[in-house]
């Protein structure tokens, strides 16, 4: 039989260990899922829309280190994976799309060739760091390995190949090793020159991001807080890196007030693979590290971007806090009073947050909590729970376990939470708004047709709560942001997945054991106009029912 395109890309992937590979068949891609289930290493995982897929390739590489894949189809199956890769962009994540593209016989042309699309690449090239089209079957591989090797290259991106549909029929030679990836080690002059900034200082804070999670660096972490004594905070994309009940763990408060007026007095910041993002209204830009600022990044452009710096360090985070700890062996502990003002700053923070959530919704946050395992993961959309609890109060103990959209995005919650169960196979809560929810329920029946062990937890105050609740204060009145009720439990039987609803803590508990000693997906509809509100939620004004309808009444 002939060795043909698709054939090298379903070897490709086998030779990168791609386990999985999420996607949705076309004419334009037949060749490359007929060439991969022949091989038999990689499993295709069927979604069930391509900006799905394209999310549940970013759960895959965020909870388990590996490349995300999500095979898709020229055209409009192209133009539907943009917001995924947005979305993986953001987060600096390895997620590799293979599309197909008309034959390049009729490519540029303009003839309405079958999902023509002249302006993909410069489409993709809007949100992934590398795009490639080979024109010639002798330069896919070529041009594979470019998109792959630039991927594993410093900052985690996206990246992209589209792959005319004659290539992948084409006879073609067998592939070649993507080359090994970089290794961005650190100067010795500035880990030295680290060293003696913080050996010198007292009053050290620890900042940990997104960068040490990709960079495999928690224990190293770890370790340089305990040598230094040192409190170390998160960021949404760094919980994790310290388990959050540590005694040395603030947890993800760098952008909160009450913590940042604590921790005024520290003369060292140390960060480590954080990029400072600004946040809503530009808050995180308000809100300077305290001290000087000593920053560890793989990518000069982050470094010294956000805050000015006392010294910047360029290099992947896990090297340079081997270098430290190497380098301070007798290094002074911190000042016990800034320590012990830290520690008051935090619980007395944690307190009054979970004093927000009133006793119900708190005591389901300890059922979620208590039921998961310590190494099962969290995947929360941008949602009202997510906002009060699971975001922050809601304890992380392992990396790669706290997912979240890290563009602010409505939506991805399942479909991220999709693709890391698959590639964990571990237990995963999904924390969902009923808004955001519908944006990609259907992946419901990609969880059932693959068993995956999900436990969706819907909580379902008839619309864009998040929305609501800034329209009130913005503006004193909310609109657009009702949509109403929908029996999820219902929705979700439809699609072979078993559920139940809950308006009450001993309704939710039953819920939750019974969807955690399911072997597959469960989902539970959680009616919060049942609940005592969470300080941060605004319910909806109940109207009649037919008062959306658009249809006028009829003259007399």
């Amino acid at each position: 039989m002939t060795f043909t395109g698709a054939d090298l890309i379903a070897q490709k992937l086998a030779d990168l260990n791609v386990r999985h590979a999420f996607g949705i068949v076309s004419i334009h891609n037949m060749p490359i899922f007929d060439a991969i289930n022949r091989l038999g290493k990689t499993r295709i995982i069927d979604v069930r829309h391509e900006q799905a897929g394209t999310h549940a390739a970013d759960g895959y590489a965020r909870a388990s280190g590996e490349l995300g894949v999500m095979l898709g189809s020229t055209g409009p199956g192209t133009s539907n994976t943009v917001t995924g890769l947005y979305e993986a962009q953001y987060a600096s994540s390895r997620v590799l799309l293979i599309t197909g593209q008309a034959e390049t016989a009729f490519y540029g042309k303009g003839l309405g060739y079958v999902h023509e699309a002249e302006n993909q690449l410069p489409m993709l090239r809007t949100v992934a760091r590398r795009v490639e089209s080979p024109r010639h079957i002798e330069q896919l591989d070529g041009a594979l390995n470019a998109v792959v090797a630039d991927m594993r290259t410093g900052r985690g991106a996206p990246g992209a190949v589209e792959v005319p549909i004659d290539l992948q029929y084409a006879a073609s030679s067998a592939p070649t090793p993507v080359p090994a990836p970089i290794d961005f080690a650190p100067k010795t002059a500035d880990i030295e020159g680290a060293a003696k900034r913080i050996a010198a200082s007292q009053r050290r804070l620890i900042i940990a991001g997104g960068g040490v999670i990709a960079a495999d660096a928690a224990a190293e972490l770890q370790a340089l807080a305990e040598r230094l004594d040192a409190p170390v905070v998160t960021t949404v994309d760094g919980r994790g890196a310290i388990s959050e009940d540590h005694p040395l763990c603030i947890g993800n408060y760098l952008q909160s007030a009450g913590l940042h007026a604590a921790v005024q007095g520290a003369d060292l910041s140390l960060a480590f693979g954080v990029r400072f993002a600004v946040g809503v209204d530009g808050q995180g830009a308000k809100l300077r590290p305290p001290g000087e600022l000593l920053q560890v990044d793989i990518d000069p452009n982050i470094v010294g971007r956000a805050h000015p710096v006392a010294l910047g360090v360029v290099g992947d985070a896990r090297a340079a806090l081997v270098g430290l700890l190497e380098r301070l062996d007798d290094v002074a502990p911190n000042d016990g009073q800034f320590n012990e003002s830290v520690w008051e700053a935090r619980d007395g923070l944690r307190k009054a947050m979970r004093a927000r959530l009133g006793p119900e919704y708190a005591a389901m946050m300890d059922l979620m909590r208590d039921r998961l395992p310590r190494d099962g993961l969290l995947v929360r959309d941008s949602t009202i729970a997510a906002y009060n609890f699971g975001n922050q109060l809601f304890p992380i103990h392992a990396p790669r376990t706290s997912l979240n959209p890290a563009s602010g995005a409505i939506g991805p919650g399942l479909p991220l939470a999709l693709g890391a169960a698959i590639a964990t196979a571990r237990k995963t809560l999904v924390m969902h708004g009923d808004g955001g929810f519908m944006f990609h329920a259907t992946e419901l029946a990609t969880a059932a047709q693959y068993g995956v062990p999900l436990v969706v937890c819907v909580f379902n105050d008839g619309g864009y709560g998040v929305l609501r609740w800034l329209q009130q204060r913005r503006f004193g009145r909310t609109n657009e942001t009702d949509l109403g009720t929908v029996n999820f439990v219902a929705m979700a039987q439809s699609m072979g997945v078993a559920g139940r609803s809950a308006g009450s803590v001993a309704e939710f508990q039953a819920a939750l054991d019974e969807g955690m000693a399911t072997d597959g997906p469960y989902l539970i509809d959680i009616d919060m106009e049942r609940f005592a509100p969470m300080e941060i939620s605004v319910m909806p004004k109940r109207k009649p029912s037919g008062s959306n309808s658009l249809r006028a009444d009829s003259p007399r």
